[in-house]
């Protein structure tokens, strides 16, 4: 599969589950001290990660929320929301009704 969707995917689930641990643990980084109810966001991070790697359609439009959300985290959140927008937008093909593992296995059974 072309493009970068599936690095970025592990970027994002690697990202959103390192940022859960520290907010369960009350991590304090900079200005910001983290609780245990701020794991959402990172949590939706994650999330849209997996749908990416998976090529689930409601993954590609949370991982279009989440890299909007994360442009203004510079320099590395919009290196991550720009790559990302990209190609979502330029592999978007890959993302249709049945991703190519299901292909897969209906190409058997014919």
């Amino acid at each position: 599969m072309p493009g970068l969707i599936t690095p970025i995917g592990w970027v994002y689930v690697l990202l959103g589950s390192a940022m859960c641990g520290a907010a369960y643990l009350e991590v304090t980084m900079g200005p910001l001290h983290l609780r245990p109810i701020d794991p959402l966001s990172p949590a939706l991070l994650a999330l849209a990660g997996v749908g990416a790697i998976l090529r689930l359609r409601w993954g590609r439009w949370l991982a279009y929320l989440m890299s909007a959300l994360i442009l203004i985290g510079i320099p590395i959140g919009t290196v991550l929301g720009v790559l990302m927008i990209y190609h979502l937008t330029i592999y978007k093909a890959q993302f249709g009704e049945q991703s190519s593992a299901n292909n897969r296995w209906s190409d058997r059974d014919a």
